[in-house]
């Protein structure tokens, strides 16, 4: 058999890993994008997504409208749901959690590694969790709050941080060093992606959220440093056919990178 070209199907790798963690795309969802409704979900897993990112899930259901960020019917009933549309689809899923207490994150961790989560995205970034555990207002919260995390679970734990980020750069590092944490979810800026990125270097990996509307803004982000993406705004408008396109597009920019 002759050896493939770059103009054939299935020459151009978009694939990834996030932690040791293999993805079949390097774009995804943000949580609670297009994914708060089993429908959505399902969706999403039907998509050329690189994985389906959970809604935030919580101890306890929050069905209240003034939780609308967090809106989730608990871990116990996301969960098993996660797991089975994993198995049917093929298409891994992360777990994005929140909670009032490290004892809370560690619940959720352990339940979703058991139900077979690639990866646990700890959502520092919803007000409601700056409300209640303030991981960066108390010294050493952050810190215990990551190496209990990674700890409880048997899969990679990713911390999503807020935007603009609490803390200096340096100061961010060290507080996550040795927590056995090393991945985090920053807006896909200067001040917080590339200038993390330029101080971390390759101890933390990173995964980028905004200004992602086409297969070139991946690119850009990956050639930046960003491990994959998460796609928001233009998910919200153009559905889960978005990641079909966004791969189209990856693919004739690589390819006119190799020319």
């Amino acid at each position: 058999m002759p050896p493939l070209t770059h103009d054939e199907p299935g020459t151009i790798d978009l694939g990834t890993s996030v932690a040791g963690v293999a993805l079949p795309f390097s774009a995804m969802n943000m949580a609670g994008v297009r994914s708060s409704t089993t429908s959505e979900l399902r969706q999403l897993a039907a998509s050329e997504t690189g994985a389906v990112v959970l809604p935030t899930a919580t101890v306890h259901p929050f069905v209240h409208p003034q939780y609308r960020s967090l809106h989730n019917p608990g871990y116990d009933k996301l969960a098993p749901f996660a797991r089975q549309l994993a198995e049917r689809s093929g298409r891994p899923f992360i777990a994005s959690i929140a909670g009032a207490t490290p004892d809370e994150y560690v619940t959720l961790a352990r339940a979703f590694a058991e139900a077979g989560a690639a990866l646990l995205e700890a959502n520092l970034f919803d007000p409601y969790v700056n409300a209640t555990l303030a991981p960066f207002e108390e010294p050493g919260v952050l810190r215990e709050t990551a190496a209990r995390l990674a700890a409880a679970s048997t899969v990679p734990v990713s911390l999503r941080l807020p935007d603009p980020l609490p803390m200096r750069h340096r100061q961010l590092l060290d507080e996550i060093a040795g927590t056995g944490v090393t991945v985090v979810v920053v807006r896909n800026d200067f001040a917080s992606f590339e200038k993390l990125f330029l101080v971390a270097g390759r101890v933390l990996e990173m995964i980028v959220f905004g200004g992602i509307r086409s297969g070139y803004d991946v690119a850009r982000a990956l050639a930046k440093g960003a491990r994959a993406v998460q796609v928001r705004s233009a998910l919200a408008e153009e559905g889960p056919a978005i990641f079909a396109r966004l791969a189209r597009e990856m693919r004739l920019a690589r390819r006119g990178q190799t020319r």
